[in-house]
């Protein structure tokens, strides 16, 4: 397997565990049963106060602050994504400015070969930094 393609793959599988691990975190959080948590009564209080206020004049939105107490969380997954964003354009940028200027290879009849370019009217090699043929004036 070529270097590039392990380097991408071991990368995605770092990125892709960070990102895992805090998620399953937060999923199985529910299930923990911990000690001092509410308890269902409790819960159900704490929902109907939600509702009510939420049923309340002038109250907009889930009530999920974006920038409260998950700052962290946001600032890191907006860095994340810009430094992913910002990866894969410099690799097409630096992709795209690694292509050669080819020239144009003529092999004669009797075996030599000449570069450049020629005048379309009478044939005669032009040189590179000529814009006009030097035998008949056409424009190269």
């Amino acid at each position: 397997m070529n270097k590039a393609y392990s380097m991408v793959a071991a990368f995605s599988l770092v990125m892709g565990s960070i990102l895992l691990l805090p998620v399953l975190n937060i999923a199985y959080a529910q299930y923990s049963g911990q000690p001092g948590s509410a308890t269902l009564e409790e819960q159900l209080t704490l929902a109907k106060e939600k509702i009510t206020n939420a049923q309340q004049q002038g109250a907009y939105g889930s009530g999920t602050a974006m920038f409260g107490t998950n700052l962290d969380n946001t600032v890191l997954m907006i860095i994340i994504i810009t430094v992913i964003i910002g990866g894969v354009a410099a690799a097409f940028f630096i992709a795209g400015g690694s292509t050669k200027k080819k020239k144009t290879l003529v092999v004669g009849a009797d075996g030599t070969s000449t570069s450049g370019k020629f005048c379309t009217n009478c044939g005669t090699q032009v040189g590179d930094g000529q814009k006009f043929c030097g035998n008949c004036g056409t424009k190269a």
